[in-house]
């Protein structure tokens, strides 16, 4: 059962009594904060304290190989623990591409599709792509300010509010009109100060993982070079009939994986099945649930973002054996199914953060071995020569799949564990981000319930 109050001032302004209507996140968190606005506490709309705007809408001239270029990324790409760009932006072709390239500090607030709502920040790095005019960019000169209106955005209360606008009959959009309307309440300060500090905290962290990350996956490329990927224009190569080992498909065989193959054979490799064990659980039946009566799920893309978009929630009665399909701290994981030319065999490190959620049976599990860390495997995995060669494992007329005995075949670098300890240290700031941001959210949305009188989400209670 829903329960919310409703002022007799809000039912004769809305002309209505359906509870439908005041139960509706939007309506009921609008309610919320008139309650707090009606009890003293400061309410401003987000326009009065940032500007609010976004590029205009523009067809895109993606750069030829040789031509300058910026590095470009679509709206879900800046949630990923390392944001990859997979095309760039012609700087002649595009007028005033630098005005989509959002400055470091820059909120930037998703506003179009089916996950409409998700909040992200542009640190260091993300300040370094072009970003369309599908995200609206939200700039606050006061610190302070922006980062509690990060925390705040990020809040039950703060999507409902988000969402309660958006429009569209086939995909959903909110306007720069509709974010700078939304009220922003400013609990005391003690809280705004707690809160903020926390927020800064969890992005210098996420800022320094990334930042190392960068330099271990180019000390490792250094290591076993493969050399520059060609991905433009038409290449013919021939293969002796007696190497084609029972493969016919042309990405198996290609020049580029058997280069990364032969890197991959020197002695300071190793075979992979040798460090760990591969697991694909098989399918299953989905009881989707709320949040309070479930385990969250990881899909392929979810376990490669920070702050996992449109995280779903899955009961354990969806499974035989819920145990199998369950993360364990130190799992090295990476989607088996999905198109090899995407986001297939990217990989992630399974952290405290992450331990004991759940993940699909698209979800490859890598356990390492006795005596192997946890980031010696993660990071042989996430290495570009063995990246390439588990593309290359693909196989599916529509959808590409992966096989756990194939992907254990495989020659991976030996990582030393000088380098195996700073993986797991960059994956240890990753968690420590997350939950840094996930206490201020918790942190802002109880003060939010127990200054409007209402009760505080068992979900979101701290």
């Amino acid at each position: 059962m829903k329960i919310t109050h409703v002022r007799s001032r809000s039912a004769f302004l809305h002309d209505r009594l359906d509870a439908h209507f005041f139960t509706s996140p939007g309506v009921a968190a609008g309610e919320q904060i008139a309650l707090l606005e009606a009890s003293g506490t400061p309410v401003i709309p987000l326009g009065e304290i940032a500007t609010v705007w976004d590029p205009s809408r523009f067809a895109r001239a993606y750069a030829a190989p040789a031509e300058d270029g910026v590095p470009y990324l679509r709206p879900y790409d800046v949630f990923d623990f390392i944001p990859m760009a997979k095309d760039r932006l012609s700087r002649e072709r595009n007028s005033d591409v630098e005005r989509l390239i959002p400055t470091e500090g820059t909120i930037l607030q998703t506003c179009s599709g089916r996950n409409l709502g998700p909040v992200a920040y542009a640190d260091s790095c993300i300040s370094g792509f072009a970003l369309s005019h599908d995200m609206i960019r939200i700039n606050i000169d006061d610190v302070r300010k922006r980062f509690y209106v990060l925390a705040y955005l990020k809040t039950p209360t703060g999507q409902a509010l988000i969402r309660r606008g958006k429009s569209g009959s086939v995909i959903d959009h909110v306007t720069t009109g509709d974010i700078s309307s939304v009220p922003i309440a400013f609990v005391e300060d003690r809280w705004c100060d707690k809160a903020s500090g926390l927020v800064e905290a969890s992005i210098e962290a996420a800022s320094r993982a990334r930042s190392s990350m960068l330099s271990l996956f180019k000390e490792v490329d250094s290591l076993f070079p493969v050399g520059e990927i060609e991905r433009t224009g038409s290449r013919f190569w021939s293969h002796s009939s007696r190497d084609l080992g029972g493969r016919l498909d042309a990405a198996f065989h290609h020049p580029e994986v058997d280069r990364a193959r032969k890197v991959a054979a020197s002695s300071q490799s190793v075979r992979c099945g040798d460090i760990a064990q591969a697991i694909l659980p098989v399918r299953y039946k989905r009881y989707y649930v709320s949040g309070a009566n479930g385990r969250p799920i990881l899909s392929g893309r979810q376990l490669l973002q920070l702050d996992p978009v449109n995280l779903r929630h899955v009961a354990d009665r969806s499974f035989k054996e819920a145990s199998e399909y369950e993360l364990q701290e130190g799992m090295t994981i990476f989607g088996a199914v999905g198109r090899s030319e995407g986001r297939q065999g990217s990989a992630s490190l399974v952290m405290r953060d992450r331990s004991g959620w759940l993940a699909s049976n698209d979800v490859m599990r890598l356990v390492p071995r006795a005596g192997v860390s946890p980031g010696a495997v993660w990071l042989a995995i996430a290495a570009r020569q063995t990246r390439i060669q588990i593309n290359a494992l693909s196989f599916g007329s529509v959808i590409d799949h992966l096989n756990p005995w194939d992907v254990e075949d495989i020659r991976v670098p030996r990582i030393s564990e000088e380098l195996a300890g700073r993986a797991e240290s960059t994956w240890g700031l990753f968690a420590r981000s997350r939950e840094l941001m996930d206490e201020a959210v918790m942190m802002i949305e109880s003060r939010l319930c127990e200054s409007a009188g209402q009760e505080i989400p068992a979900q979101h209670a701290s």
